[in-house]
């Protein structure tokens, strides 16, 4: 089959020049993808169909006069906020592409959302924009959460999956702590208010919390919407408590995330963050049990071996015979000490009896017996001759006596 084109594009004289469906399909391809780069198309979906195992979703987008086909890859899905069904109204962000070898156009969807929640999204960062300009998403107000809570404050439904799921949680990975449930509305009117309410009374009763949780599970932006008002904000933000937000499921965020002190992505995943794993535990103790032990034996076999290296000791072994160097070392000692005795005394006995014959030498008597002799008058002895006068009566000392004499 042929077509007949008039375009300049395709030839450069006046001539007609006919063209492949190939070509004419590529040049359609090439013109819409170009110039349709991205479109913002609101419809009803029809005949939504997700493809296993690759994920992607195929669907039709329509409105009471027209249909489009649409393309949502499956890293793209993971991104909605909500469930897409057959009936559900939706603003898609996305290009037109061409599908060659049939020759069909179709909707590669970018992002796609509830239609109608286009104010709301509004209404949540215009409230987003003021809470971070006054300071209630930043990292410095934030309060650590303890390591091993004791009491817990659960803010959720009374009823439904969140606080079974919560409780299932905690049984299995620790069990010891109190488990507190305030049970509050978490969607619709009210329910803001309630939130509000039970994170006051949890910040003001005697029972002293360790944190709390905020907790309900997934849905629309409408749905969620509660945990997207003001009041709930200030209340977390003025929590003397630990606040600890799991709104919704992983994708979903709300200003209640952004204020408190921990984000967790979904109800269960809470508490499994803010729990510690008894099977952690023990491994830890049993870990620490281990390093103890060998810290232990380590010790012993030191000490072991160094007793065992005195008791091997020449001097730890024989005591007796450095006894008996010590009395050999005394016994030679004292003899040393005797001979320096009586060599001493000697020597002091030699100049004893030098100096008595020296005393001998000089003494009355032995002078005497050379021939001397003194003169005594009244008891004293004379030995100048003017000491005497004529008439003094004397005694005169010889070396055999002495004899009386009168001066003249």
């Amino acid at each position: 089959m042929y077509i007949y084109l008039m375009n300049d594009l395709f030839h450069n004289t006046e001539e007609e020049q006919p063209l492949t469906v190939s070509e004419i399909t590529g040049y359609i391809k090439e013109t819409l993808e170009t110039t349709l780069k991205e479109v913002y198309i609101i419809g009803e979906i029809s005949g939504y169909k997700r493809a296993f195992p690759s994920g992607h979703s195929y669907f039709t987008l329509k409105d009471d006069k027209s249909q489009i086909s649409c393309n949502l890859w499956s890293f793209r899905y993971n991104t909605l906020k909500f469930t897409p069904q057959d009936g559900k109204k939706v603003l898609v962000r996305g290009r037109i592409t061409v599908y060659e070898p049939r020759g069909t156009y179709a909707i590669e969807v970018m992002s796609m959302s509830e239609y109608g929640v286009g104010e709301l999204q509004q209404a949540f960062e215009r409230l987003k924009q003021k809470l971070i300009s006054e300071g209630l998403f930043d990292e410095k107000y934030k309060k650590p959460i303890p390591e091993f809570p004791h009491k817990v404050a659960i803010i959720t439904s009374e009823t439904g999956a969140v606080i079974e799921d919560f409780k299932k949680v905690t049984r299995k990975r620790y069990p010891l702590i109190e488990l507190y449930l305030f049970p509050v509305l978490v969607q619709g009117k009210g329910s803001a208010e309630s939130i509000c309410r039970a994170i006051e009374k949890a910040n003001n009763i005697e029972t002293d919390f360790d944190v709390i949780v905020i907790a309900r599970g997934g849905g629309s932006i409408e749905d969620l919407w509660s945990f997207n008002e003001e009041s709930v904000a200030r209340a977390v933000f003025a929590s003397k408590i630990p606040v600890v937000s799991a709104v919704g499921h992983e994708v979903d965020f709300t200003i209640c995330d952004f204020v408190a002190d921990l984000r967790a992505p979904t109800p269960s995943a809470a508490a499994e963050m803010i729990l510690p794993d008894k099977s952690e535990l023990l491994e830890r103790i049993r870990s620490y049990e281990y390093s103890i032990d060998t810290l232990v034996s380590g010790r012993m076999d030191f000490y072991k071996e160094s007793l065992e290296r005195i008791k091997s000791n020449y001097a730890f072994n024989r005591p007796r015979d450095i006894l008996n160097d010590f009395k050999i070392r005394i016994d030679e000692m004292s003899e040393t000490l005797g001979r320096s005795t009586k060599d001493r005394l000697k020597y002091l006995l030699n100049e004893l009896n030098y100096k008595e014959r020296i005393l001998l030498s000089v003494s009355p008597e032995t002078t005497m017996k050379r021939g001397f002799a003194y003169v005594v008058r009244n008891g004293k002895v004379i030995s100048k001759k003017k000491e005497l006068e004529a008439g003094d009566a004397v005694e005169i000392n010889f070396q055999d006596g002495r004899a009386d004499a009168e001066i003249k």
